[in-house]
């Protein structure tokens, strides 16, 4: 549908970022210097790095972190798919990113219903320009996404192209009872889309989809990780168990990161068996680690919170409840927070 309707090309900045030689750095792709480069990747299904580092030059020319993209087209469609638009919605989009998304929301929705925000001044800027050009009727407003915007409200639909793992309670009130809100939730070890429906009563609630990757929220990165802090007074224990599952599998780690919020995790690989898998939870200001051996490994942990321990305990919930697939596990967002349950809302997993 997408490529049909609307032309990839017309919104994708004359200057992208790809992997360098060096398989580390993003390095910038020109349209004026590699025109037939450039096309091939427009033309192509892939993502498109359009910023790295915020817009910040930190590295000589290069970049480290993509900050903005235009994503891949099978996501694009899937998403747009679970969204469901129909001609006359009032449809609110968080993250603008190029404008492409937005002109395929207007298609859909029609003239004057799609209201998109940005965060980032200069990108809302070009997107809007970009869609002025194409003819595509969008309201553009450069401004944080969390907080939605109330002066289009209520919306039938709302759609994030950047990944959450709190929702806003602003999208849930915003969105008409009966409305539909789709993002990609981002878990502690893999992500996943969600589709959420605003019930009568302003609660929202609804299931995961397929596994998805998504840049953050500028406003919900992950905390920096505390690895080694107080490695001297750390809690240290001989284990044969060798977790690594969650780290490799994505339906796992989704699974069993529900039970982890607001964990981010590593994986240092030293080569031979000297392999270090890792876990931290900053607000606690909590860490574990398994570093492998040949037949016994080396749990350490630090903190409050016994991360490994907890991460022991949900793997072995999943296991035992079956090893549940992703698209049985759902989302309910109330004013007083989120909860995940398995199956249905009354079958809530409680986290510490």
């Amino acid at each position: 549908m997408s490529g049909r309707v609307v032309n990839r090309e017309d919104f994708i900045p004359d200057e992208v970022w790809v992997t360098g030689d060096d398989g580390f750095f993003l390095v910038p792709l020109r349209r004026s210097e590699d025109p037939e480069g450039w096309l091939a990747l427009v033309r192509s299904d892939q993502a498109i790095t359009t910023q790295v580092d915020d817009g910040r030059d930190k590295y000589d020319g290069k970049g480290i972190i993509p900050t903005s993209s235009c994503s891949a087209r099978w996501v694009v469609d899937r998403m747009l798919d679970l969204l469901g638009v129909r001609p006359g919605m009032r449809v609110l989009e968080i993250g603008t990113g190029t404008g492409y998304n937005a002109a395929l929301l207007a298609v859909q929705a029609g003239s004057g219903q799609v209201t998109s925000m940005e965060v980032d001044p200069m990108i809302a800027g070009q997107a809007r320009a970009a869609l002025d050009r194409t003819g595509h009727p969008v309201r553009v407003i450069a401004g944080d996404g969390t907080a939605g915007y109330p002066a289009g409200a209520p919306y039938d639909r709302v759609i994030a192209t950047a990944s959450v793992s709190v929702v806003p309670c602003s999208w849930v009130e915003q969105t008409r009872p009966g409305g539909r809100i789709v993002f990609p939730f981002a878990g502690t070890f893999d992500g996943a889309l969600a589709v959420l429906v605003v019930d009568d009563d302003g609660v929202a609630r609804g299931r995961f989809h397929d596994e998805a990757g998504f840049m953050r929220l500028r406003n919900q990165r992950r905390d920096p990780h505390v690895w080694w802090l107080g490695e001297d007074d750390a809690d240290v224990r001989p284990t044969r168990r060798y977790l690594r599952e969650p780290f490799d599998d994505a339906a796992t780690g989704f699974a069993v990161g529900l039970w982890l919020p607001g964990c981010t995790t590593g994986d240092i690989d030293e080569g031979g068996p000297a392999n270090t898998l890792l876990l931290s939870h900053s607000p606690s200001q909590s860490w574990a680690s398994l570093t492998a051996g040949l037949d016994e490994h080396e749990i350490t942990q630090y903190g409050p919170r016994r991360l490994w321990d907890e991460l022991e305990t949900a793997y072995d919930w999943w296991m035992n409840s079956g090893r549940p697939s992703r698209d049985r596990f759902g989302l309910t967002v109330t004013p007083d927070g989120q909860t995940f349950w398995l199956d249905n809302p009354d079958h809530a997993i409680l986290l510490r």
